[in-house]
């Protein structure tokens, strides 16, 4: 009898429990925050990883009452958890350098446009 319900227990715990392949991705949407005019504001960022790898996606951020959206492109594919992504919005374009936490639940980044500055805050946690 133990051994039945130990069975029932897992399959039920582990029904919708994603598999280890689901989760070493960056795909997914990310809620956070990035620095913009002078503060930090609401940002949502989504990647997908194309056929090729390289990760492309959107993203848009809370700007004077609000919403802007903008593209990100990675030039080309790169293997584990740091990546450069060009960004592009009605603002203009530039570099988002981020990385991923080891599980990618999250990932820490800095942007900046063509000129090379400003180093801003862009993050994201999964949600």
């Amino acid at each position: 009898m133990k051994t039945v319900i130990l069975a029932l227990v897992l399959s039920l715990t582990g029904a919708n429990a994603p598999s280890p392949k689901q989760e070493a991705t960056a795909t997914g949407q990310y809620c956070g925050r990035l620095w913009s005019n002078g503060n930090l504001v609401q940002a949502n960022t989504e990647f997908k990883t194309e056929g090729d790898g390289r990760l492309t996606g959107t993203y848009e951020f809370a700007d004077i009452g609000t919403m802007t959206a903008g593209t990100l492109s990675e030039p080309a594919a790169v293997t584990g958890l740091d990546h450069t992504l060009d960004w592009q919005d009605k603002y203009g374009s530039g570099k988002l350098t981020i990385t991923f936490k080891p599980d990618y639940s999250g990932f820490t980044g800095k942007w900046r446009d063509q000129s090379g500055s400003p180093n801003e805050l862009w993050d994201g946690v999964r949600c």
